[in-house]
């Protein structure tokens, strides 16, 4: 059963990322909040590792951004991953909060969503729509 929109306060998109300067091929792991900020967009902190066959986000907190434009929108967290290939858990939990899990297929051309946790505060989106 699928989150209750009210439940969810996080989007995580994750995509096929090529680096345009040397050519290479990764993911790009995008984690913004459903909420948008009127003054400032926000950086969220997250704490990412990869292990084995899982990659544990854990969302820290937001903090201020490095220049202080005022500028509105969501606040966000991004970073690619290189060398993820074949099937992961991915994991993104709060400090001392839920987790939300999602089992994710890795190709160099495509992230395939193969399935989610019953309760869930994030969304999970696999490709380059806006």
């Amino acid at each position: 059963m699928p989150a209750k929109k009210a439940d969810l306060k996080y989007r995580l998109k994750i995509v096929p990322y090529a680096d345009k300067r040397t050519g290479t091929e990764g993911h790009l792991f995008k984690l913004s909040t459903l909420k948008e900020f009127r003054t400032y967009m926000y950086d969220i902190l997250v704490d990412i590792h990869v292990k084995e066959k899982t990659v544990q986000l854990t969302i820290q907190g937001i903090s201020t951004p490095q220049l202080s434009i005022p500028e509105h929108g969501p606040a966000v967290f991004q970073k690619v991953l290189y060398n993820l290939r074949g099937a992961y858990a991915v994991v993104v939990s709060k400090l001392n909060g839920p987790k939300s899990s999602f089992n994710v297929r890795f190709t160099p051309k495509k992230t395939i969503r193969k399935g989610r946790s019953k309760k869930s505060f994030v969304e999970l989106e696999t490709t380059h729509k806006e």
